[in-house]
């Protein structure tokens, strides 16, 4: 297959965005990500294949998507009673037919393949939009799970003079982010926790390797502006002892720029519509005060610490 047919699944591309690199910027997410942070607000972006998402308050329970589907993975217990997928069926399912038979938008594909030159398409179709200083920002998921993809998604934007960044994990082989990295103009990369375990336990990995990377990129910054973003979760990861441990990481590595996200719960629908319970669906967002106590430690450090939407771009 040649580079123009090759395909990534691609689970969300939003047109124009001003808070994920300089300028507006078109987001590409995609689909798949080895870790599994329970606070995730992307759990669409989880799995690599494509799934189906289900709006009960759409459903008209006209039972139409059980006849539809091949696997027999939708069943209801009473007539009347809301559908249930059994989504060890439908996970792997190539046709999704379910979502064809639903006329009421209940039911939806999240997922798509695409081409280097079906995205390109859209790309520069957004780009009148952009603004001075605008691109495109390619994210998850974990970009880097289809990084032979990205690589070459991004080697196209630049032979366009289209501005590029990542948004990363940062857990991939180095060997993969060296290949992305030859055409990124901008580097967002996440420390989630500083302590290996206790990363472990929120994400399913350990960040030894996060770690190593984010120190290999702090090394190549002349070509590249990097930025490190830390989700706060509270009871987690916003602790003073961690946050100092990312503060000396930050300087010993030279990175001096910070963004600090604040949880949030919109995702909780998300969940819902997955059939996935969701750990975080009760807890409240950092308040402002405590967020802007964790900022000024990193000020403190003589690093430059952006809150939420405050962006250094």
């Amino acid at each position: 297959m040649s580079s123009s047919q090759e395909r990534a699944l691609i689970f969300d591309i939003q047109g124009f965005s001003v808070h994920d690199g300089p300028g507006g910027r078109t987001l590409v997410f995609f689909k798949g990500c080895p870790l599994r942070c329970y606070w995730c607000c992307n759990p669409e972006g989880q799995n690599q294949y494509r799934e189906v998402m289900y709006r009960r308050s759409k459903c008209q329970m006209c039972y139409r998507c059980m006849d539809s589907c091949p696997n027999g993975a939708i069943h209801v217990k009473n007539k009347g009673d809301f559908i249930a997928i059994d989504r060890s069926k439908c996970g792997y399912c190539n046709n999704l037919d379910c979502v064809k038979g639903c006329y009421n938008g209940a039911l939806k594909v999240v997922g798509k393949y695409m081409t280097i030159d079906e995205l390109m398409m859209k790309i520069e179709r957004d780009r009148r939009f952009w603004g001075t200083g605008g691109g495109v920002t390619l994210g998850g998921g974990e970009v880097m799970l289809q990084y032979k993809f990205a690589a070459r998604l991004l080697e196209e934007c630049h032979a366009s003079y289209i501005h590029t960044a990542i948004e990363t994990s940062g857990y991939a082989p180095w060997s993969h982010y060296q290949e992305v990295l030859k055409n990124v103009d901008w580097l967002f990369v996440d420390i989630k926790h500083m302590d290996p375990d206790i990363h472990r336990k929120g994400t399913g990995v350990s960040n030894v390797s996060n770690l190593e990377n984010i120190e290999r990129m702090a090394s190549h910054q002349k070509d590249y502006q990097m930025v490190i973003r830390i989700p706060v979760i509270p009871g987690y990861n916003d602790n003073t002892e961690n946050i100092v441990a990312t503060a000396k990481f930050m300087k010993r590595i030279g990175v001096h720029v910070i963004n600090i996200l604040p949880f949030h719960r919109l995702a909780t629908s998300k969940y819902e519509q997955l059939d996935r319970k969701y750990a975080c669906k009760n807890m409240e967002s950092p308040r402002l005060g405590d967020m802007y106590q964790i900022q000024n430690i990193f000020h403190n450090y003589g690093l430059m610490c952006y809150v939420g939407s405050d962006t250094p771009f």
